[in-house]
């Protein structure tokens, strides 16, 4: 089911503590409705208190925890692995090519790579990569709309050539994501908190039962000091993914993990485990504009640093050209710019109106959502009032056994609800233990 548009966003959470904490904003002139507050002080107080009041409905789970947390996680394997050494890269504003004219002996048709991922392995631009968005066979000509750093974000304007290639830089080529193009490795999404919750497995239709066994990640990297093997995975395990140190130097590094397998894979599969959905911090900032344009607009009180607000979505809430909103395409830390392609309208149509100097914006993540739907919207709406009267003595102190005694029993009932009847409860784990048979087809003796 699709979230409704009625549902709480963290942007809502907000607006409300803020508002029965009495720091909301209400415009220039305090003429209008509550809003998110633009006082920075008064925003990290509510984020603060919304972040706590999640994390609080989290822990507060039934005694076997919640089902909402637990889900599937699918991995797509591949056993494709391509390398070369460039010939040649161009770089300019409108095309971003690379070029090894042995690609076209192998993949001699227009289009065959569109959509793989391309890995810049040693040389000029080590360790940034891209989508291909274009192949043109004759000359093994790859096109790229940019590259991008190991965590995938976008070049700073002051600096938009340092993740390039260069001539004589190899690189790899998988038709999936995969870390550095190591087809043994592959990334997991960001909301993965690097717990898994039960059995690895094969996915259905496989044509293929090999058990694969979870082992500590020195059992894999044991291995393969002595030499790679290939064939289907029979071990795996989940380890940080470790930021290269260029990407702690300029902040850009995430929180992520990887599964890594051994065997590396020797078929093209998927692979699903279980596991417990955590919440990572959600975000939000925002501020009133000093300037304002077709594709701008600038607020010269913001310290982030360049790139930091790239793909996020910013809002003009109030003032001039509200209603508008846009994706930030760049941002420039050193002038607090923000650059979009057009303002669009509250409709989603091109030319909104542009913002001036008497606008007020929050900027956030596209996918700036609560970690568990919206059947518990209310809920974790109550636990962030009862945070919100534990932290402030001022705020009426019944919110806290409204939360325990009417919001939290009714999220336990709608989470219940969550589990087909037929099945019984969730959270009551059982596991039908049977005799397994090692698959022994493997490209390599093991």
């Amino acid at each position: 089911m699709a979230e409704p548009t009625s549902r709480l966003t963290f942007a809502d959470l907000i607006q409300k503590v803020a508002n029965k904490a009495g720091v909301a904003y209400f415009g220039a002139n305090g003429d209008q409705s509550a809003l998110v507050p633009v006082d920075a002080y008064n925003l990290g107080l509510c984020k603060n208190i919304v972040q706590d009041g999640i994390r609080m409905f989290i822990s507060d789970a039934p005694k076997r925890g919640w089902c909402w947390q637990k889900r599937i996680m699918s991995v797509t394997l591949t056993a494709t692995r391509i390398t070369g050494t460039v010939d040649s890269v161009t770089v300019d504003p409108d095309t971003i090519t690379l070029t090894d004219v042995t690609l076209e002996d192998d993949y001699d048709s227009d289009d065959d790579l569109n959509g793989y991922y391309i890995y810049i392995d040693s040389g000029t631009g080590e360790g940034s990569w891209a989508i291909i968005a274009d192949y043109t066979a004759s000359g093994g000509v790859i096109t790229v709309d940019e590259w991008l750093d190991q965590y995938g974000n976008s070049p700073p304007v002051d600096n938009a050539n340092v993740n390039d290639p260069a001539a004589d830089s190899t690189y790899i080529i998988t038709p999936v994501e995969t870390v550095a193009g190591d087809i043994a490795r592959y990334p997991l999404p960001e909301y993965f908190g690097g717990e898994a919750d039960g059995k690895i497995d094969y996915a259905a239709n496989t044509a293929h039962a090999t058990p694969i066994q979870w082992c500590d990640e020195s059992f894999i990297r044991a291995n393969r000091a002595v030499t790679v093997r290939t064939g289907y995975p029979q071990y795996a395990a989940i380890r940080p993914l470790e930021p290269a140190i260029a990407a702690i130097a300029s902040g850009s590094a995430k929180r992520r993990f990887e599964l890594i397998l051994d065997p590396q894979p020797s078929a093209a599969d998927v692979l699903e485990f279980p596991y417990l959905a955590s919440f990572d911090n959600l975000n939000l900032e925002s501020g009133t504009a000093d300037s304002g344009g077709d594709d701008t607009l600038v607020d010269g009180s913001r310290s982030e640093g360049d790139g930091y607000f790239n793909g996020w979505k910013i809002e003009i809430m109030s003032g001039t050209g509200k209603g508008s909103y846009a994706l930030v395409t760049d941002y420039t830390g050193a002038t607090g710019a923000f650059t979009v392609a057009d303002w669009l309208t509250v409709a989603g149509a091109v030319d909104g109106t542009n913002p001036d100097a008497n606008s007020a914006y929050i900027v956030q993540p596209v996918n700036n959502f609560l970690p568990c739907g919206f059947r518990f919207d209310e809920a974790i709406l109550a636990a962030c009032y009862a945070k919100l009267a534990m932290e402030d003595e001022d705020t009426d102190p019944q919110m806290i056994p409204a939360y325990l005694k009417k919001a939290l029993p009714k999220a336990y009932e709608a989470d219940a609800r969550l589990a087909p009847r037929k099945l019984g409860s969730m959270n009551q784990r059982s596991y039908r233990y049977e005799r397994t048979w090692l698959n022994r087809t493997t490209d390599n003796d093991i």
